[in-house]
């Protein structure tokens, strides 16, 4: 294994661990920068690389989880396959791109003998199609990243999938995305040096960063600079479009529908048609406060949300 050692984890502490981090980027970043993240922007990513946000990420109950399942799915995959696995514990860092920083769950060996990245993942049930055509793409970008940093040419992926299906993944070292993702972590970390902010992007995962870090309540208007009208027509012209789109998609349901009648099912040229009566239970709020307005106070629970609107 070429890669240097930058700190040995095994008596850090959690605070540690993090601001060690933040000294380059791991395996988790990468999807971020390559605009793949499910969970995390660019932008999001360059803020608390910069310390511009320095919150801790909040250990949810799948993350604890993880931890615990961690050790349990290593020895499996020792029992299964019957190959050794060292446990690493350390922040590993490339010998030429001491950026590119690497946290591995363990080192183990192929077939042949020579030593193979153990990456141990959990995934519920709702995410079980995500591998049905094996590791997921936002978490082979984590794995090439382990294998260029350490110089490893293969990797296993152990996963424990809805709690009952273990599998195990292998994943080749593959130099052209191994340069790719170089040149993308490279021009990013030269935005971290230089405090260069990312662009904004569409992402689900930006939409939540400006939740979280702006709450509004400042009642005075703000007069926005003029670049700011590129977005406003881009966002109206995205409704107008969006309007469309629903007309059509509504005009069209309506002629099925009408074919239909009162069939529940249809069939044309290989594909099916459902048009079937549900039922739902829902709560008439209105009634509960109109004739048990203590109780529906008692019950009442209050959001805050910020409506964003353009005219």
């Amino acid at each position: 294994m070429k890669a240097n050692i930058l700190v040995e984890t095994d008596n850090l502490s959690k605070e540690e661990w993090l601001r060690y981090r933040k000294l380059g980027i791991g395996g988790s970043d990468v999807a971020a920068i390559a605009g793949i993240s499910k969970w995390q922007s660019e932008i999001e990513l360059w803020l608390n690389k910069t310390n511009q946000i320095n919150e801790p990420p909040i250990e949810n109950e799948a993350m604890q989880w993880g931890t615990i399942m961690e050790p349990i799915i290593r020895n499996h995959f020792i029992e299964v396959t019957g190959k050794p696995v060292v446990e690493v514990k350390a922040i590993l860092q490339h010998p030429e791109y001491p950026f590119m920083l690497a946290d591995v769950d363990g080192v183990t060996v192929d077939d042949e003998g020579n030593p193979a990245i153990l990456e141990i993942k959990i995934a519920s049930e709702f995410k079980r199609s995500e591998w049905d055509e094996g590791v997921p793409t936002y978490y082979q970008t984590q794995v090439q990243h382990y294998l260029c940093v350490t110089g490893i040419q293969k990797a296993y992926v152990a996963v424990l999938i809805g709690g009952n299906s273990f599998r195990i993944l292998e994943v080749e070292a593959d130099t052209e995305l191994q340069a790719m993702l170089i040149a993308l972590e490279q021009n990013f970390w030269n935005k971290v040096q230089n405090m260069i902010r990312p662009d904004m992007d569409g992402s689900d995962a930006a939409k939540e960063l400006l939740d979280k870090l702006y709450h509004g309540g400042i009642a005075d208007e703000i007069i926005l600079p003029e670049d700011a009208i590129e977005y406003i027509d881009l966002y109206i012209e995205a409704c107008a479009e969006e309007d469309n789109a629903k007309a059509k998609k509504q005009e069209a349901s309506n002629h099925l529908k009408e074919f239909m009648k009162n069939y529940d099912k249809a069939s044309c040229i290989g594909h099916t048609v459902s048009w079937k009566a549900i039922n739902s239970e829902r709560l008439d709020t209105k009634a509960l406060k109109e004739q048990e307005p203590e109780l529906y106070q008692k019950y009442l629970k209050v959001t805050t949300s910020r409506r964003f609107t353009v005219k």
